[in-house]
């Protein structure tokens, strides 16, 4: 699950994607290595190459997440690692302009070492550009629609989505279906027959870059709700952003009647894990 973003970005955007002085002077007095400590207190190891956005958006986007689920009773998962590293590093290809990308399922990702890297683990790019995160934030939404929102948070609740997808479908079936359903979901046959079936609607609804694969739509989507219900400058929750949504409680029993929107049954369709119809 990566999220690309082009270089070619103009340095003097300032449509305002989020990033106000008061936040880059805390994230200028980061301990990075306290950070570590609390993420470890919370049963979340973490390695950040010490580097203090990635550090203190993490702990932010982690804080906000459990405030949403104490103050609305949502079951939100969590990652069991977040780290930085080098992708160049990594045995994947095309990562050089990504943000990071999530790994779903126990893998060997290294060129060098035999290591397994644990599902449920963010994994961000050392080597991209995060100084510049504002204007870049501005770019995928402005120019390139690559975004579902222009906000600078917005790649890092992305890849929460995916581990908040993830542990849903965990807490839903056994660990073989899971792998299953996220094997089918990742499948080049079950990417083509989505973007041909329901690219431009995706598109449309929520952002290009969601239409790149199934996984996608969710975290693209779900970024953008968690986005909408939290006040940019102090990042307090001021709603339940699974209100009314197809990531809501029990919104199965409401399934009896038909989906309010194409997208919402769709939604809801890879929520469950099934790969998408058009019935």
């Amino acid at each position: 699950m990566l999220i690309k973003s082009k270089n070619n970005y103009k340095d003097k955007i300032s449509y305002g994607g989020g990033l106000t002085k008061p936040m880059i002077a805390d994230i200028r007095s980061t301990d990075v290595s306290r950070v570590q400590n609390y993420f470890a207190h919370n049963n979340i190891n973490t390695e950040f190459q010490n580097n203090r956005f990635i550090a203190w958006a993490s702990v932010r986007v982690f804080e906000i997440l459990k405030s949403f689920q104490e103050n609305f009773g949502l079951k939100l998962g969590f990652p069991t690692n977040i780290l930085v590293k080098d992708v160049n590093s990594l045995n994947l290809p095309n990562l050089e302009n990504t943000y990071g990308f999530c790994n779903l399922v126990p893998s060997k990702i290294h060129k060098n070492s035999d290591e397994i890297t644990p599902a449920k683990s963010i994994i961000f790019n050392k080597n991209f550009p995060w100084h510049n995160i504002n204007e870049i934030s501005d770019f995928d939404f402005y120019t390139t629609q690559n975004s579902s929102t222009d906000f600078f948070l917005e790649s890092v609740f992305h890849e929460f989505g995916h581990i908040i997808h993830e542990d849903h479908l965990l807490q839903n079936f056994n660990i073989n279906t899971v792998l299953e359903k996220l094997i089918s979901l990742t499948m080049p046959k079950t990417v083509e027959h989505y973007q041909d079936t329901y690219g431009s609607l995706v598109e449309k609804e929520i952002c290009r870059y969601a239409k790149n694969e199934p996984l996608d739509l969710i975290a693209c989507d779900m970024s953008k709700r968690f986005i909408d219900n939290i006040d940019l400058n102090s990042l307090l929750t001021n709603g339940n952003p699974f209100k009314n949504s197809p990531y809501e409680r029990f919104y199965t029993l409401r399934s009896l009647f038909k989906d309010k929107t194409p997208i919402t049954s769709l939604i809801r369709q890879i929520y469950q894990g099934k790969i998408p119809t058009t019935d």
